[in-house]
């Protein structure tokens, strides 16, 4: 009898510690982390990842403090030179954002979450398509129903830059004077390489900023073999970074099976993608109160509590 009172003593004993060590992998909040932290607590995540493009002085602990819904995965583009050997990272710091994503896709391919988000690191840019530019906002709203249906989403509605017609590949510019004109001049070639079994598109139109999300199923419509590719040929291209991720940056939308011009009317965009569905718009291309085009595109130190009504950046609450 003493011997069953024991041993029912030890089952209350662990029963107990079970409880308690669910309740605390569950229920107490997580710590603010700077930096990558977020990737050594163990968490129970849905099927979705955040694949974020960063280098070492990003601050990327916004996505644990407002985005726990998400796995961050933060690739270090820069990791090698700080000797980094523990962060996620890329072969070669080239080609931008374009070489983190396709980097990620070659690595996870046999096991993608069912959900993708790809990003930039910083929670403040000024493309993203929110009236104070702030990133958390623009995936909290996404509707993973509408992306379940079409499996590839921009996470840019307004027109503002890169609609209707960003480049014209076939007929660029004679006479270069900047990053756009560099890329339209070299991504006719870089496209024959990329899609050798696709005509070179006339005209090429999409919403700007490299940020946009993916399903599992779209990822898979192509074989690894194209990932892999393409990520070489980013690795061996001779043109510069800001050319060759542009390059990109026009290409992905034509990656995963949309047109060449692929520009939905805003109004329509913001009701299937976010879910913003009693927006007033007056243009294709544009809906009030959503987004304003700053004169720079560095955010101003200390955003948005510092740098708003001035240098053109707008007022706080202009769209409330």
């Amino acid at each position: 009898m003493f011997r069953a009172f024991t041993q029912s003593s030890r089952s209350r004993q662990l029963y107990l510690l079970v409880v308690l060590l669910v309740f605390v992998f569950y229920f107490l909040p997580s710590s603010p982390t700077s930096k990558l932290k977020s990737l050594d607590v163990p968490r129970a995540y849905p099927p979705r990842d955040l694949v974020v493009a960063a280098v070492k002085r990003d601050d990327v602990s916004w996505i644990d403090k407002f985005l726990s819904e998400w796995q961050p995965r933060v690739y270090i583009t820069d990791a090698a030179l700080y000797f980094d050997k523990t962060s996620l990272t890329v072969p070669q710091n080239k080609g931008r954002e374009a070489n983190v994503y396709l980097t990620y896709i070659i690595d996870n391919y046999h096991k993608l979450p069912e959900y993708m988000v790809f990003i930039h690191a910083l929670r403040y840019q000024w493309h993203n398509e929110d009236p104070m530019y702030d990133g958390v906002p623009v995936i909290r709203k996404l509707r993973l129903s509408y992306l379940d249906k079409v499996g590839f989403l921009p996470l840019r509605c307004s027109w503002t830059l890169g609609c209707p017609s960003e480049l014209k590949p076939t007929n660029p510019f004679t006479t270069r004077v900047d990053d756009r004109s560099d890329t339209e001049e070299a991504y006719a070639e870089a496209f024959r390489q990329l899609f050798p079994n696709m005509t070179i598109p006339q005209v090429v139109g999409a919403a700007c900023g490299g940020q946009f999300a993916l399903t599992k199923w779209k990822i898979l419509e192509r074989p690894l073999e194209d990932y892999v590719r393409y990520r070489q040929w980013l690795m061996d291209t001779p043109l510069r970074d800001a050319v060759s991720g542009r390059i990109f940056e026009y290409s992905w939308h034509i990656m995963f099976g949309k047109p060449a011009i692929n520009c939905p009317s805003a109004k329509e965009c913001f009701c299937n993608v976010f879910g913003l569905c009693e927006l007033e718009c007056n243009s294709m291309g544009e809906c009030e109160k959503r987004y304003k085009l700053p004169q720079y595109a560095t955010m101003p130190p200390g955003w948005p509590e510092n740098g708003p009504g001035t240098d053109g950046w707008p007022e706080v609450g202009w769209a409330d």
